[in-house]
């Protein structure tokens, strides 16, 4: 398979709670096992503008289970439309993992700077950005919680897949394997 890495997140060392302009473009390091970053919004509609593509998400617990949430349609509009999501096509890799992204399906990108949800400022109340709508059942970019702090910590704080654990556990790891033509 031909898979294109967009996110990487398995470590704290790059910070995503930034703004708007910090998520068009590429940040954070050459993916690696102790690395985190993203290719960056414009980057993601350039990907997918001639046709939708495959994303799947490699999510991963504290106990270093490690199982995938993957989407067969998955596209990023321009930037006159705040990169508004477009997924669809959920299946997955164990019973345990549902479907927490498809709930941003047709939402807009939200930064610290650049509130585009419907509820009242998630990307601030969360510490990330994403396709927040009221606010979110994935947030992959959240704030990066150690084993001491991810397990009970406060209600949805850190990095989310609802559908895998609850609000109070912080994910050790979110990782696409990206988009597949």
């Amino acid at each position: 398979d031909c898979w294109t890495t967009v996110q990487h997140r398995v470590s704290g060392s790059v910070d995503f709670y930034r703004n708007w302009t910090q998520y068009q473009s590429e940040f954070g390091d050459r993916p690696t096992e102790t690395t985190g970053s993203v290719s960056g919004l414009n980057s993601l509609h350039e990907l997918t503008r001639s046709k939708s593509r495959k994303v799947r998400f490699l999510i991963t617990d504290w106990d270093h289970l490690e199982t995938w949430a993957e989407y067969s349609s998955f596209s990023v509009g321009p930037e006159s439309h705040k990169y508004r999501l477009n997924v669809s096509g959920f299946s997955t890799g164990s019973a345990k993992v549902g479907d927490s992204f498809s709930h941003g399906n047709g939402m807009q990108f939200s930064t610290k700077d650049a509130d585009n949800d419907i509820s009242a400022s998630c990307a601030q109340e969360y510490s990330g950005a994403w396709w927040f709508a009221a606010c979110f059942l994935a947030h992959p970019n959240g704030q990066y919680k150690n084993f001491s702090e991810a397990i009970g910590g406060p209600y949805a704080q850190g990095i989310m897949w609802i559908h895998f654990y609850d609000v109070y556990y912080s994910l050790k790891g979110v990782r696409d394997d990206g988009l597949f033509d």
